[in-house]
């Protein structure tokens, strides 16, 4: 990634969190994304995986955060038991 792009990318991520959470500054972020190949070549349907984090983050904030996202999305799935 570019540095002018991972610029960009910070950028709106501190801004739509900010948005969001009625102007919080943003201290760390773990963006995860997946998409799909479209080169002409035999690898045109293999899925592709990007991973981004805010600058100079830990990984103990990195882990957290991604922690925190996998627990929530499984409740979201599933419910905890104790419902």
């Amino acid at each position: 990634m570019s540095e002018q792009t991972k610029a960009a990318l910070d950028e709106a991520v501190a801004a739509h969190f900010a948005d969001e959470q009625d102007g919080a500054i943003l201290t760390g972020y773990v963006l995860q994304a997946k998409g799909q190949g479209f080169t002409e070549d035999d690898d045109s349907n293999q899925v592709r995986l990007l991973r981004e984090f805010a600058n100079n983050q830990d990984y103990i904030t990195s882990l957290g955060l991604v922690d925190w996202l996998r627990l929530a999305l499984h409740h979201n799935a599933f419910g905890d038991e104790d419902d």
